[in-house]
């Protein structure tokens, strides 16, 4: 079997591993978690930062913040991880799929005005393999359609567009 990934342990990652097991923090909350939340946050350009246990919850939490109602709709991008749309349907809304790059494999922004309705309420872009959607023609329909974006950088850690960290970005 060919791994996918293979962990890299060092001595450091050994130490660290070791404290959280010998002071029985190995869940939840502890000093790792608000070091890790910090930092990121500061390296993504952002105030406050909060960790989740994955990216799928992040998602699911970030558009439960926008107390939709059953028949609203956030736009997705047809490439991208099942946790975006799932994400959407676990807060009663509706993904509308939006056609993707064939370059980039990001959502293509020229389709997007097109799938907006009276029951958009947001739309995600998704940073694809370290590809920046075109944020530009995104940040002008959010503010025409007085829409949410929700961002998701999970595949772009680093990556950045006109100089803002992906997953930082903010109209």
């Amino acid at each position: 079997m060919i791994p996918v990934c293979e962990p890299l342990i060092n001595k450091k990652e050994f130490e660290y591993v070791k404290e959280c097991l010998e002071t029985g923090w190995i869940s939840s909350q502890g000093k790792f978690i608000e070091e890790f939340e910090d930092k990121w946050a500061e390296y993504c350009g952002m105030k406050y930062g909060i960790a989740v246990s994955n990216g799928s919850v992040a998602l699911q939490v970030a558009i439960g913040c926008l107390d939709l109602k059953h028949d609203d709709e956030i736009i997705i991008p047809t490439f991208t991880i099942i946790s975006c749309a799932t994400a959407v349907i676990y807060n009663k809304a509706k993904p509308v799929l939006v056609d993707s790059e064939p370059l980039t494999f990001t959502i293509n922004t020229e389709q997007i005005e097109g799938k907006i309705t009276k029951n958009t309420k947001a739309i995600m872009p998704v940073h694809i393999y370290g590809h920046p959607c075109n944020m530009d023609p995104i940040y002008k329909l959010a503010r025409k359609y007085d829409l949410i974006i929700i961002e998701d950088a999970a595949e772009a850690h680093g990556a950045e567009y006109k100089g803002e960290k992906c997953g930082g970005l903010v109209i």
